[in-house]
């Protein structure tokens, strides 16, 4: 009986120390390093896309287009005279306009909307000219093919010996489709451009070492 018991007691003591710490196991960090990644500022976005920007007549400009806190990032090629508008969506590069073809390209401060003027046949009241307006967002690159929500255009009249007569001949479209002027104008007036200030995209561009600067100085 006592030698059961003393195999016992053995037995419980050499199970007591396999379970006890010896000192030399691996401590687990107060603070474990996080796998999360810092998000990269619009600066270090727009900066890699301006240092990777190969094209010699590229032209930059930062701009509120949308109603937030981050400016876009205009190019401006002034050889294909396009513009194309950037933005930073899930800490990458965005379009949101590609090679858009144009004699000059306008913008309403934080509305959304940009405007492509155009003309045809030396342009000016005894030539043709017009306005196309559109809206950007962050689900969709915006290209010339799509149609724009309002639009209109001017033609000069000419008699039947090919000399102006002073007037001209304005149509208005929206979606596409033609429409009144007064019709043009209310939805011109719920988009917030009816009688809002227009700038010019590539008012203030500026060289890519210029806009390498602007951004690290930002």
């Amino acid at each position: 009986m006592r030698k059961k018991l003393l195999s016992a007691t053995l037995f419980l003591l050499l199970l007591l120390s396999a379970c006890a710490p010896t000192g030399n196991e691996p401590k687990t960090p107060a603070h474990a390093p996080t796998t999360e990644t810092t998000p990269h500022s619009y600066q270090d976005v727009y900066a890699q896309a301006v240092t990777e920007n190969t094209n010699e007549n590229a032209l930059f400009s930062l701009i509120f287009l949308d109603n937030d806190d981050t400016p876009e990032l205009m190019v401006y090629d002034s050889y294909d005279l396009t513009y194309s508008i950037y933005t930073v969506k899930d800490d990458t590069l965005f379009c949101m306009a590609d090679a858009l073809s144009t004699v000059e390209l306008t913008y309403f401060e934080r509305t959304g909307i940009l405007c492509e003027f155009a003309r045809w046949n030396g342009g000016g009241d005894e030539g043709g000219y017009g306005c196309s307006y559109y809206r950007i967002d962050h689900n969709h690159t915006l290209t010339d093919s799509d149609v724009p929500l309002l639009n209109y255009v001017y033609n000069a009249v000419y008699d039947e010996n090919d000399v102006y007569t002073g007037e001209g001949i304005t149509e208005y479209f929206s979606m596409g489709e033609e429409t009144d002027e007064a019709s043009y104008e209310s939805l011109a007036e719920s988009l917030g451009i009816a009688n809002a200030d227009e700038k010019v995209c590539a008012e203030n561009a500026l060289e890519k070492e210029e806009m390498l600067t602007l951004l690290s100085e930002t």
